[in-house]
Order: structure tokens, then C-alpha cells, then sequence
């Protein structure tokens, strides 16, 4: 683990009452680190220019100031948290255990604290937020087919093998990702917990789907096509990748299951997809009525649906039944993008995923598919920024494409300036996930800006990404720290 000592909280026991061989009583402080960054330009995430020879204080996960010629000497005076701890006594022949502890007060007594502040100079380089990725399949691992999570995956695997793939969109900056469809939530609630390294979560657990649908897989296990719609079709569900329902009552149900198991926001495939071999491009997922009953369990629930969809029709449809935003969307025609800008539909992750073409388990069907969409993603951009169709970023570069992720940058840059395409990634992209309202895991606090108060999520690059994009494409030769929530993952200065 990089860094590892800015990752630790100093923490300072007290003891309070001892018996011999148990300790009864116990106080504990954490006090909160300070960092103070110096010679940087700062970008906010929302101006038009940086701010020059500007600093930027952390105290804590959030950011304290941002200012020119913060004190670096002396200490600092922080709110430090102090708990009583209650000590449960070893098992014989542990004595001496450290962990046996439990929390009495978990909320414990503020106390000011005075601590030295830790110096990180960025020499001169920019800082800006934190990359926001808005369509992300974390739990789709490296060499990872549908095949491999139905025949050869235990239910804890995906998690085990998303791990390094959270790390490595951390080396890129990437700070926060929306999980569009995958069991992401427990590894969401891990990594906030410090238990594992990787990027904030907001994750929609199972995308839903029609029978034969995106998110049918059904059938496709070895002995198991009789078994059709169940056998492989309830395994994706079981593992919480997929759910597959049918009618409104169902689809209702399956929202509400999604919620319950954590869900931030809630993924419909409304349309048929490049990755499945059951819906062609151009077939439709859902009914109006089904497409409004999906919108309205979540709606009930103070969070939105996100549409997987790339034709008119479906876009179309989402739309009327009131989908706040479209993933995809490659092949639509002039006049529903049209459609969208004038009723507030987000355009939310149209990409174009490097290396789509050579996914070692495609069928010679599904390049076909991937083909065509490729196809459509120039004159798609060009209408929605003509029409003024709010836009995020989101790069669906997922399993072996992980490492793609910040080639979108590329991607967009004959249609966006630098500038436009960072604020894609950083605040607008924050906007539209605080459609989750009260499920937002992180409303505490602002995202995607560098501004007091909000999380400190931040990258800084040795030269300036809002002259040339291609400095944010390419994270191995510019990309010099990243910090999130406060803790240095990556430092090279």
C-alpha cells in the first residue's frame, strides 16, 4: 500500500481503570491529520482558470482552506474525538490481546487539539479534483466474461478481484465511480471503511432487465438450458449483478429488492446491448408502463433510474416515463437528442470504450454490435453538445479495459475543450450523482470541487490539463499525486 503512514490516524490510548488481567475502562483519542499543500495552481472544478501560487489545507477527509500562503510552522488546532472504550477480556492464553475492545460511546467528546501540520510540496504543479468516472462495472474483473461468473465464481470472487481494480483507477485518479450495474455495494461500504484501497462508490447493485434482455444470461451454463429462464439467469441474480423481471408488478419488486440490498440509484436496460447475444441493438426492453413503474419504485425511494440504451425507441420511451438519464445512446437519431435537451435528460457516459473490439469472449455478433456503435459516437457527440444536452463523463472501460479508462479524454477531445471535459469529470459529473438525494453516500460533504467544506479528493499533474487534455489522458507520465478523502494514495513529487 502506498504511502501507507498518510493513511493512519493517530490515535492515543489513556488508560482509565485496570484490573489485573482486564483492563475495565479505557479512553481513546483520534485526532484527525493535517496537510497542508504548497506551490500548486488550483482549478476548482467549475472556474474557467486556475488559481495561481494558491494552497490548499486538509484537515481531516475534507478541505479546511484554500488560500495563498497558509502558515506552514507551528501547529494547527483540530477538533479531536474522544471515546470511552470498554475492555472484554482474553481467552486464556491470549493475555495481552490489543483489539478486544468494544466502543461504549461511539460519538464520543469533541476536545481541541493542537498537531503539527505534514508539508506536501507540489512543485509548481496543478491541482485539480478528483476524476469522477459515471459508468463503471468495478465488480467485472480482468479476463472476466458472463461465463466465468456463471461457471467458475463463488459469490465473494468478484470482490476479491475488483480490488486491484479500484487500485488501479485510484493510480489514474479516478476518486469516485458510479458502480452502473454490479454487487458493488459491500465492497463500496469496505473501502469507506479503510478495510480496502479504492475509489468512492455510488453503486446500483443489479441492473434489471426484461427477459431476453441486456441482462439476460439465462440458460447459457453447461446442462442448464433447460432450465431457461432460471438456472444462469437466477445465478446473476443471486449474485446481485442482475435481476430479471417482467410486467409491473415485478419490476416494482425487483427496484424495491435492489434498494433494499443498498442500492444508490437504479440501472434499467431499456435496451438491447453490445456484451449479450439475446437483444439486438435495435429491440426495446421495457413497455412505457413498465419503464414508469421502475421510475416511480425509485422515485418512492428519493433516488432516480438510469436508462442503458442506445435507439430511439428506448430513449424515446425512458424519457416519457421519466428516466433522468441516458448511458449509451450511440445510436440515436437527431431528433431524440433533441428530445432529451428539452425535457432535462442527462446524456450521462456516451464513450468509446478502447480495446471494445478485441474482448477475448466476444462473438463475431457481438463485434458486429460493438462495430455499429462505435460507428455512431461522433455524430451523437455533435448533436448533443449542439442541442445543449447536459452531458457527464463516463467511460464503461471495464474488466480488461480498466486500464483504458482516461483514453475517453482522448476520445472527446475533437468535440470539447480540455476545460469542458474536465468539468465533465469532476463537477458535473458530481451534480448528476447527487440525483441520489438522501441514498447519497457522501452528501456530507461537496464532490468534485476543490472549495472549504468539501471532500478532499484531488489530483496534482506536473503540467496544466485545462491547456491540453492529453496531460489528464496519460496519468503515468503527468499524473504526481492523488489524494482522496484526505489520505495520499500516490505521491511521486
Amino acid at each position: 500500500m502506498k504511502n501507507k503512514m498518510n493513511l493512519i490516524m493517530a490515535i492515543i490510548y489513556v488508560a482509565a481503570l485496570t484490573v489485573t488481567g482486564v483492563a475495565v475502562a479505557e479512553e481513546k483519542i483520534q485526532i484527525p491529520p493535517v496537510m497542508l499543500i504548497k506551490n500548486v495552481h488550483v482549478w476548482d472544478g467549475t472556474s474557467d482558470t486556475v488559481k495561481k501560487d494558491t494552497d490548499v489545507l486538509i484537515v481531516g477527509d475534507k478541505i479546511k482552506k484554500v488560500a495563498k500562503n497558509i502558515p506552514t510552522d507551528g501547529t494547527y488546532e483540530v477538533d479531536a474525538v474522544r471515546k470511552t472504550i470498554k475492555m472484554i477480556p482474553d481467552a486464556p492464553g491470549f493475555e495481552g490481546g490489543k483489539y478486544n475492545l468494544h466502543v461504549n460511546d461511539e460519538k464520543g467528546a469533541v476536545e481541541k487539539i493542537s498537531v503539527e501540520v505534514s508539508v506536501i510540496d507540489g512543485k509548481g504543479g496543478y491541482l485539480i479534483p478528483g476524476l469522477i468516472d459515471s459508468h463503471q462495472h468495478i465488480m467485472l474483473s480482468k479476463g472476466t466474461g458472463p461465463q466465468d461468473i456463471i461457471n467458475n465464481q463463488l459469490p465473494y470472487t468478484p470482490a476479491y478481484n475488483a480490488i486491484p481494480q479500484g487500485q488501479i483507477m485510484l493510480d489514474m485518479g479516478v476518486t469516485t465511480i458510479r458502480d452502473t450495474g454490479g454487487n458493488s455495494v459491500e465492497l463500496g461500504i469496505a473501502i469507506d471503511q479503510g478495510l480496502v484501497d479504492g475509489p468512492r462508490i455510488y453503486s446500483s447493485g443489479a441492473a434489471i432487465s426484461c427477459t431476453s434482455g441486456h441482462a439476460d444470461f439465462g440458460g447459457l451454463a453447461p446442462g442448464q438450458g433447460r432450465d431457461y429462464p432460471g438456472s444462469a439467469a437466477n445465478w446473476m441474480s443471486n449474485l446481485n449483478f442482475m435481476a430479471l423481471a417482467d410486467g409491473e408488478a415485478e419490476i416494482r419488486r425487483a427496484t424495491r429488492f435492489a434498494l433494499a440490498m443498498g442500492a444508490k440509484q437504479i440501472k434499467m436496460m431499456a435496451g438491447g446491448g453490445v456484451a449479450s447475444l439475446k437483444d439486438p441493438l435495435e429491440s426495446v426492453g421495457y413497455s412505457e408502463a413498465e419503464m414508469r413503474a421502475m421510475v416511480e419504485a425509485a422515485t418512492d425511494y428519493d433516488t432516480y433510474v438510469m436508462a442503458h440504451a442506445y435507439n430511439d425507441e428506448s430513449v424515446q420511451r425512458a424519457i416519457r416515463a421519466g428516466v433522468k438519464d441516458i448511458v449509451h445512446g450511440h445510436l440515436l437519431s437527431e431528433e431524440t437528442v433533441k428530445m432529451m435537451a428539452e425535457n432535462d435528460v442527462w446524456l450521462g457516459s456516451l464513450s468509446k470504450p478502447h480495446g471494445l473490439m478485441e474482448v477475448p469472449w466476444f462473438t463475431d455478433e457481438n463485434r458486429s454490435k460493438g462495430k455499429l456503435v462505435l460507428e455512431g459516437y461522433e455524430n451523437v457527440m455533435k448533436w448533443a453538445k449542439k442541442h445543449g444536452v447536459k452531458m457527464g463523463w463516463g467511460t464503461d472501460a471495464a474488466a480488461g479495459m480498466v486500464d483504458t479508462i482516461v483514453y475517453e479524454f482522448e476520445s472527446r477531445a475533437p468535440f470539447f475543450t480540455p476545460l469542458e471535459q474536465l468539468k465533465q469529470a469532476t463537477s458535473t459529473n458530481a451534480e448528476l450523482l447527487r440525483f441520489s438525494k438522501s441514498r447519497d453516500p457522501y452528501k456530507e460533504a461537496p464532490l468534485g470541487v476543490i472549495e472549504e467544506g468539501a471532500w478532499a479528493d484531488m489530483n496534482i499533474y506536473n503540467k496544466n490539463p485545462l491547456k491540453d487534455i492529453m496531460v489528464a489522458a496519460k496519468p503515468k507520465d503527468t499524473l504526481k499525486v492523488v489524494i482522496k478523502g484526505g489520505r495520499v494514495w500516490k505521491n511521486e513529487l
